[in-house]
């Protein structure tokens, strides 16, 4: 089943953000962003989970508003469990994602994925994504 994130998730997603993303991140952390984002309208957290409501893949996106072209969604995150990878919860839950965000009418999705991430460049290249530029990723902390 696939629904909104909830705080009750979240051991679930920290593991997925260390096991599957590599992202370095606290318990506490993604806690406190689970309950202020699950308000939050330019956002969407999902988890698919499976018979028992136990989370086996996420997907984190914000709604993508530019002033040169139609906007949509950039998806932050999507994970899987390792364990569950190459089963189809991650097509699940992005074809899910692709219905919702048609219906709010953004004209596409984007997303980045770390260049060592092979595997996760060939399963978005399957699912019809193309590579349309490389860029450098900028950042200053404040």
């Amino acid at each position: 089943m696939i629904r909104p994130m909830q705080p009750k998730d979240a051991s679930a997603v920290w593991e997925m953000f260390q096991t599957a993303l590599k992202y370095d991140c606290t318990l506490d952390m993604v806690c406190q962003r689970i309950q202020s984002l699950a308000h939050d309208p330019e956002h969407v957290v999902w988890v698919l989970t499976d018979d028992a409501d136990s989370p086996h893949a996420f997907i984190h996106a914000q709604r993508y508003r530019t002033l040169h072209d139609e906007g949509g969604y950039n998806v932050i995150a999507l994970a899987v469990m390792p364990d569950d990878q190459g089963k189809g919860l991650g097509r699940e839950l992005l074809t899910a994602f692709e219905r919702f965000a048609k219906e709010q009418g953004a004209a596409y999705l984007r997303l980045n994925s770390r260049v060592e991430r092979k595997n996760a460049h060939a399963f978005y290249e399957h699912l019809g994504y193309t590579c349309d530029k490389v860029q450098k990723y900028f950042k200053k902390a404040l």
